[in-house]
Formats: structure tokens, sequence, C-alpha cells
């Protein structure tokens, strides 16, 4: 859907990046799915529109584990997380 909406990739192309071997087939179970056909489908969306606060979460920088966190795991003592408990930091040797 993404590529039918954000790229002018025709739909054959499109059908045979994603992994079908038939334009036929594609455009059948497409439809079955969304109702509509990929042609039709591109027609009646616009582009999508990303929120601001997405857009900046990808611009983040990623902070690496500090060298507590990373002594603490080579030490055997679990796995340091961060304050917004996003995802525990794991060093891997």
């Amino acid at each position: 859907m993404f590529l039918l909406r954000e790229t002018d990739r025709s739909v054959t192309n499109i059908c045979f990046s994603v992994g079908f071997s038939s334009l036929g087939t594609f455009s059948r179970t497409f439809r079955d799915i969304v109702g509509e056909t990929p042609s039709e489908y591109r027609e009646s969306h616009e582009p999508m529109v990303v929120p601001n606060c997405f857009q900046m979460a990808t611009g983040r920088p990623v902070v690496a584990a500090s060298r507590s966190q990373v002594r603490a795991v080579t030490a055997g003592q679990g796995v340091g997380s961060s304050s917004f408990e996003e995802a525990a930091v794991t060093v891997r040797s």
C-alpha cells in the first residue's frame, strides 16, 4: 500500500517487487483484502502524512550504553534499561 501511495512505480513493478509472479493474482488478492484494485486505491488515496512526532523520533540520535551499564552486563548483573522503559540495553561480544 505504501508503494502505491508514495511512489510513481507502476502497479506491475510493485507486483513483482513484493513477490507476486502474476499481476492478475496480485490485483485480485489486493482487491479481496482492500476492497478496490491497486489502481483505484492509488487514485483514491493521497500520500501518507507522517505526524511530526514520528519524524522527530526517527531523527533522534541513538544513545550508546554507558560504561556502567556495559560493566554490569559483562559482570553478569543483567541489563540496564532507559528511564522511559523503551528497550533494554544489551551488549554482544
